[in-house]
């Protein structure tokens, strides 16, 4: 039972973090318009160069790190692929924040992506606890 639980788990946060990057996630900006190198340099208004060095990149490499840990059964992986999601959304969130300032920042702005990669990562790591171990 718990490895089904783990499956499931573990699918439903891998689909939720890809479907985050689809999705707006504050003041209607998507992952996708977002260049990997603003996570560490500071938001740029602009849109990304494309997709390939967009945040949908680390959101989809975080999904496949997550299935592959899965597939051979290992805590360590999905633990894995766990601290890289909620690195993103960290990263994202104080970029975000020096972006429109602090005291600007509304936690009512956020909208459902940056949920939706939240909740994914949350069911990522409940999938690590209950995977069961090797036999």
């Amino acid at each position: 039972m718990a490895r089904i639980a783990a499956v499931l788990l573990t699918l439903v946060g891998a689909a939720a973090l890809v479907l985050s990057a689809f999705q707006p996630w504050y003041e209607g900006r998507e992952p996708r318009e977002v260049a990997l190198t603003d996570l560490f340099t500071g938001l740029e208004p602009a849109a990304a160069g494309g997709a390939a060095t967009s945040m949908l990149l680390p959101l989809v490499a975080v999904a496949a790190v997550a299935v592959l840990g899965l597939l051979v059964r290992s805590r360590a992986v999905l633990a894995v692929a766990c601290v890289a999601g909620l690195a993103t959304g960290i990263l994202w969130t104080v970029q975000q924040i020096r972006a429109v300032a602090p005291v600007a920042f509304e936690v009512t702005e956020v909208q459902r992506g940056l949920w939706n990669a939240g909740g994914g990562v949350l069911a990522l790591v409940i999938a690590a606890i209950v995977l069961p171990p090797r036999t």
